[in-house]
């Protein structure tokens, strides 16, 4: 375990030991500054909405972070650190080994952080959508606001994956207040997870093997854990692809260091401290049957969590493709099965592209509280680009049981959408409704020019109804 005083020195040395390699081998990396602001009126608290009533004149939250990649590559080898600093100092280091012989590849990526927490994917009761709950977390307690498994947890999920729900800049603030709160950013930098992935292509096949070996237990008194990821690849002559995986003491999911910064997550699955068999998947893509491109996903579980039916066959997820040539349509429908085979949500995507303009249809088809099959149409798309422009108008719509607790005239959300690119300089805005033209709801506005082709400076803003939700300003230097 070590300050995170002797972690910057630590870091700072690495970094001048590349610089000098970097004179007979090559160097490359970037360097990301960002400041984030926010109303403290706006503090996100995951209960409501954001608060109203914002002085004239009222105090800021300031988010200060730095993000330093350099990565040294020699003959086959590539070498890169990952540092993370804030006001609180070095908040999370990572190292990435990447070495390649032949056929064989090795990825080795070696964690330090303040706190760890461990995410498991789950699936919602009544879609079996992917979402998120806390495994483990130490130290500090971030549940509340989030959930424990195996609870269900939207907001979580929203907040780390890239969903459209929050602006990435909304998406930093909440997970930063939320660690900060619980007091897990607070104590020193100490060892937290290493992963192995070594992959071997032997006539056709892939053979894979990915190791985790972390701490479940403290800085002071840890408790080391270890899980094994098994799989086997392979392509037929016909191009089916099938993938086939074991775990062994370790899940679906990923860890977050410190406080779940995208650069700062490790995906690949998360520990749990036996070291038995958990899971079996089986993907198989590319299976092409009278023109139409399959794909199946089937998920085993060895293990039992309050609520489920036991171990077995957990999910199953198969997604079929087409191309109707002579209308000019994509068809894509995905329909989900529980542990019983039995369906319970199914999206059909219906694409049509004639020239610069592209729509599409999303129609969800469900069963209702009435426990009947109902379809109707999700979500409607149009976009259009022209030379540096891109319009696109996404409307979502009310689907009875999903969503009637707040709809607003048949319409739960429009977002409107315009991009442009000029020269050095992109813009890109979105407004977002609660209504079809109407129920102002938020105004993101984006904007970015390059100075030289290796220096660019970033601007962001998220306007609510009441008041600015937050601002960033970014300055990124690629070397």
């Amino acid at each position: 375990m070590f300050s995170k005083s002797q972690y910057f020195v630590w870091a700072a040395s690495l970094v001048v030991a590349f610089s000098v390699a970097g004179t007979a081998a090559p160097l490359s990396g970037s360097l990301t500054l960002d400041l984030v602001i926010t109303p403290d009126c706006n503090r996100l608290t995951f209960t409501g909405p954001f608060a109203v009533g914002c002085s004239k004149v009222d105090g800021v939250f300031l988010k200060l972070e730095a993000d330093l990649v350099v990565t040294l590559s020699l003959s086959g080898l590539d070498i890169t650190s990952a540092s993370t600093f804030t006001f609180k100092g070095l908040e999370a280091q990572v190292f990435h080994v990447v070495a390649t012989l032949g056929a064989l590849t090795a990825r080795t990526t070696l964690v330090f952080a303040p706190s760890v927490t461990e995410i498991e994917i789950v699936r919602d009761s009544s879609t079996l959508a992917m979402r998120y709950c806390v495994a483990y977390q130490n130290p500090g307690d971030i549940t509340p606001p989030f959930f424990d498994c195996p609870q269900v947890d939207s907001n979580l999920y929203f907040l780390i994956e890239n969903a459209g729900i929050y602006h990435p800049i909304i998406q930093n603030l909440g997970l930063a207040f939320a660690y900060d709160s619980a007091g897990a950013l607070d104590g020193p930098l100490y060892f937290v997870k290493k992963v192995v992935d070594i992959n071997l292509n032997v006539v056709g096949l892939v053979l894979g093997v990915r190791a985790l070996f972390g701490n479940l237990g403290t800085a002071q008194s840890p408790n080391f854990a270890m899980g094994t990821v098994l799989s086997l690849e392979g392509q037929t002559v016909s191009g089916v692809t099938v993938r086939a995986e074991t775990w062994f003491g370790a899940r679906q999911g990923l860890e977050c260091l410190a406080e779940c910064k995208p650069n700062e997550r490790v995906y690949g699955g998360h520990l749990v401290s036996d070291f038995s068999i958990q899971e079996e998947k089986l993907f198989i893509r590319n299976l092409v049957v009278a023109g139409v491109s399959n794909t199946l996903r089937i998920e085993f579980q060895f293990f039992t969590q309050p609520g489920d039916a036991g171990p077995g066959l957990t999910y199953l997820e198969w997604n079929q493709r087409a191309l109707l040539q002579p209308l000019r349509l994509s068809v894509s429908n995905t329909i989900r099965f529980n542990g019983q085979l039995d369906p319970r949500f199914d999206t059909l995507q219906v694409s049509y592209r004639m020239g610069a303009l592209t729509s599409t249809a999303i129609f969800y088809i469900y069963q209702s509280l009435t426990n009947t099959w109902e379809a109707q149409l999700a979500e409607f798309i149009n976009s259009f680009e022209a030379s540096d422009i891109t319009a696109v108008s996404d409307l979502t719509l009310c689907t009875e049981t999903l969503f009637v607790s707040s709809c607003l005239s048949g319409t739960l959300e429009h977002d409107i959408s315009i991009s442009a690119a000029v020269a050095n300089f992109t813009f890109d805005a979105q407004l977002i409704l609660l209504g079809l033209i109407s129920h102002f709801s938020e105004a993101r506005f984006d904007l970015r020019y390059k100075l030289i082709p290796e220096v660019e400076l970033a601007n962001s803003y998220v306007i609510g109804l009441d008041a600015l939700k937050a601002l960033s300003f970014s300055f990124i230097w690629k070397f």
